[in-house]
């Protein structure tokens, strides 16, 4: 396992719960030879050699002085799996009911991190499949390759030569465990190179900062500003977590948000962040908490190369500004552009390899020890608010898509809830839909279902705003 896999092992506490979760909402009404319960776990039987994640589990290192590994064990699917009915009448509000308490649950790390929720008895006979994976496994792009290996275009499910296609392509050399003798020498060899990562850190680290502040200058004398981490303001949501979770989702026409796109400029992303904090203005303005400048978030951002097929994390981040303290849409989108371009030259100066290197060198006892006396101490609670929320957006497929037999209907994402922000909003487009999986604390926020249904109003917004501008 890579330093960076292992952080989220490290930095996870008894509040701060360090894995993803998706939701897939499926129509089962036309499945070929019905939909039984025993659906999921044959699927998963079926492919679990195409997804490590799911058959494999953690060896810690000799006395946690290194990262741990991966190795191959033999896995009962049906432990795995939960399989419920939801209450009439099985509504989207009962549902994140039912999720958020899901979210609210350590994985646990004796056996391969991977849990799934069946979810039967919702309205209009759906059934939602929820998937849960502790983020040391997967990054977003690599969630996506967990849920592609059980995903089928056609309804009848793949053929057997195209399972031994993907088996071709996918990731399936065997980690066996290595025995006390191979972990010692696992420990041992990583403790003997630390000095020469430190040594190709420092350089990295010197080089970066130098092209990071020529890069804030340059954008300074264009007369573009960027967001800067701990200078956010609190909002309510911000601070010290709990484990318990509040989950609610909302979705978005896709044409619609090309629409925005398309008559304002900029990119996608671009107006989904403006989307997002068109609602968050909406959502404090409504509480009387709307702060005097604006939210501040974290959006991960995907270094992976094109070849890479693993489903490890390959992630960095920039931060950006969502222009909550402006109430016009278009120029809030327009403030969001120029941040973004400013966050994406600032991670290109800083390069997206940084992260990779320093986090080989997190002393696992020690990083582990800061992060629970982070929590217990309430630093979150004390300090300035570095960001206020995640924003996470994946790209997913545009065709529909079969799970079991079963259509896939719609997709939300949720990533994980840190100490401080308190609140992830993650957004995956399907088909002709763009999903919102919002998921906070729910101690801070247990109205997060309100900020969800700020979504469509805040899209509305942009587009009676983009429509008046081009008529104009």
């Amino acid at each position: 396992m890579n330093g960076l896999d292992a952080t989220f092992l490290y930095f996870e506490t008894p509040s701060m719960h360090m894995h993803v979760v998706g939701v897939l909402l499926v129509d089962p009404t036309d499945v070929p030879g019905g939909w039984s319960r025993a659906r999921i776990p044959d699927l998963i039987r079926s492919r679990i050699d195409l997804i490590p994640p799911f058959r494999r589990r953690l060896l810690p290192s000799t006395l946690r002085l290194h990262h741990p590994v991966w190795v191959d064990v033999d896995v009962d699917v049906e432990d795995h799996i939960d399989q419920i009915t939801c209450p009439a009448p099985g509504s989207q509000a009962q549902l994140e009911e039912l999720v958020a308490a899901f979210a609210s649950e350590q994985l646990d790390r004796s056996s391969p991190l991977w849990r799934i929720l069946v979810v039967d008895g919702l309205d209009g006979g759906r059934v939602a499949v929820v998937v849960k994976v502790h983020h040391c496994a997967v990054d977003g792009v690599g969630a996506a390759k967990v849920l592609a290996a059980l995903f089928d275009l056609d309804q009848a499910g793949r053929t057997p030569e195209e399972l031994a296609e993907a088996r071709s392509l996918a990731e399936l050399q065997a980690a066996p465990d290595p025995g006390l003798v191979g972990m010692a020498l696992h420990t041992a060899t990583g403790l003997a190179l630390k000095p020469l990562q430190v040594a190709r850190l420092m350089p990295t680290v010197a080089r970066s900062a130098v092209n990071l502040v020529r890069s804030r200058q340059d954008k300074s004398d264009e007369g573009q500003a960027g967001a800067v981490p701990f200078a956010a303001p609190r909002a309510p949501f911000n601070g010290r977590i709990s484990p318990q979770r509040a989950v609610a989702f909302a979705d978005i026409a896709l044409d619609d948000v090309k629409a925005v796109k398309k008559a304002v400029g900029g990119t996608f992303n671009d107006a989904i962040i403006a989307i997002c904090g068109g609602a968050f203005r909406r959502y404090l303005s409504e509480r009387d908490a709307l702060p005097d400048t604006s939210l501040i978030a974290v959006v991960p951002v995907s270094v992976r190369e094109e070849d890479d097929v693993s489903a490890a994390n390959r992630t960095s981040a920039m931060f950006t500004t969502l222009g909550t303290d402006v109430e016009d849409p278009l120029e809030r989108l327009e403030i969001v552009r120029q941040a973004n371009l400013v966050a994406k030259a600032d991670h290109e100066a800083v390069g997206g390899q940084l992260i990779f290197q320093a986090a080989e060198l997190a002393p696992p006892n020690t990083t582990s020890l800061i992060a629970r006396v982070y929590s217990a101490a309430r630093l979150a609670d004390m300090h300035p608010v570095v960001h206020n929320v995640v924003i996470s957006n994946v790209a997913g497929p545009p065709i529909q898509i079969f799970l079991a037999g079963a259509r896939l209907e719609g997709v939300y994402p949720l990533g994980p809830v840190l100490e401080g922000p308190g609140l992830n909003v993650t957004i995956v487009s399907y088909r002709d839909r763009v999903g919102f999986g919002l998921i906070a604390c729910r101690g801070q926020m247990p109205d997060v279902a309100e900020l969800a249904a700020a979504v469509p109003h805040a899209l509305a917004e942009l587009l009676e705003a983009a429509g008046a501008a081009d008529s104009a």
